[in-house]
């Protein structure tokens, strides 16, 4: 075979290529589709990186056509769930809607996860002892949060567990610092706490539930420890943000009198009735944006008070 003979082969064979890589999906005379494969490794990894695109579509992605709706289609429900929750397995399922499921403390940790709007906020210093437990004793997260899907706020509201997610997200703030042996932390270094991330928790998830039936839902879950009545009958929002402040500022100022039990000794207190006692002055005296300022003044001189003027049943 002479060199020329050589060349017009391989223009032949170099033809021939780009003419089936250029080949459409063509019809017969029935209109029959006929799909022709091409020879071509890069179509195949183009193919497989379309199909990855797919599988690794976001969380955001999936619902940011829906969210303008108050509830989204019943047939993105479970890509819903594995996009948010990637270890996401469903155990039961009580209607299309409520499903009970497991996932990886780790998926929990890095969800779009927010504490319900009528839900009080979390105790920190009770937070802190239950991160404390669930760190040393090293024992299965043996429980289960309640969780509902809010399509407008496009993320899933806490409505019973506050206490235990918190707990959970303070461990893994700790964690992921690196080794400081100046202050070290109490919840491990360097991402170490891998047991616990890695380990699965149960999951009671609700989506597309209208606000009537999650009310009546937390309701039902708190009738042990009563909610304070200021997260369940006003969402006065400015009310709520005053009571809230001075709460955590007294929280702060007299730590050592503020206890995570839900009947304290007295001279103690439990922060959530300690809620209550300042939502009812609030009311009592007509308090508003204009002289909020009152409430903390009143707590002070009432402090004041009682500290020389002692209870006979207390003591210093």
């Amino acid at each position: 075979m002479d060199l020329r003979t050589h060349f017009e082969i391989m223009n032949k064979e170099v033809s021939q290529k780009q003419k089936v890589k250029k080949a459409k999906t063509s019809t017969s005379s029935k209109k029959h589709r006929i799909v022709v494969l091409e020879d071509d490794d890069d179509d195949e990894e183009q193919q497989d990186s379309h199909l990855k695109g797919k599988e690794e579509k976001t969380f955001l992605e999936l619902i940011e056509p829906y969210k303008e709706n108050e509830f989204i289609p019943l047939d993105i429900i479970p890509s819903l769930l594995q996009s948010a929750f990637p270890s996401c397995e469903v155990i039961h399922s009580y209607s299309n809607y409520h499903k009970i499921i497991k996932i990886k403390i780790e998926d929990l940790l890095e969800a779009n996860i927010t504490n319900w709007q009528y839900n009080r906020p979390p105790d920190l210093s009770r937070c802190h002892d239950i991160a404390r437990y669930i760190y040393t004793s090293r024992q299965i997260i043996d429980t289960m949060l309640c969780l509902s899907f809010n399509n407008r706020k496009q993320s899933f509201d806490v409505i019973d567990g506050i206490h235990r997610y918190t707990s959970l997200k303070i461990i893994k703030k700790q964690n992921r610092k690196q080794l400081d042996l100046l202050t070290p932390s109490e919840f491990g270094n360097n991402n170490d706490a891998t047991w616990l991330f890695d380990s699965y928790v149960i999951i009671n998830v609700r989506i597309n539930t209208s606000e009537g039936e999650l009310i009546e839902l937390f309701k039902t879950l708190n009738k042990s420890n009563p909610i304070p009545e200021l997260y369940i009958k006003d969402i006065n929002q400015e009310k709520r943000d005053v009571i809230e402040k001075v709460s955590n500022k007294f929280c702060v100022k007299y730590k050592s009198h503020f206890s995570s039990n839900v009947r304290p000794n007295k001279p103690n207190i439990n922060r959530d009735r300690f809620i209550d006692m300042l939502d009812k002055i609030y009311i009592k005296y007509n308090l508003n944006y204009e002289n909020n300022f009152l409430l903390e003044e009143m707590i002070e001189n009432l402090n004041t008070y009682i500290s020389f003027n002692i209870p006979s049943k207390l003591t210093e």
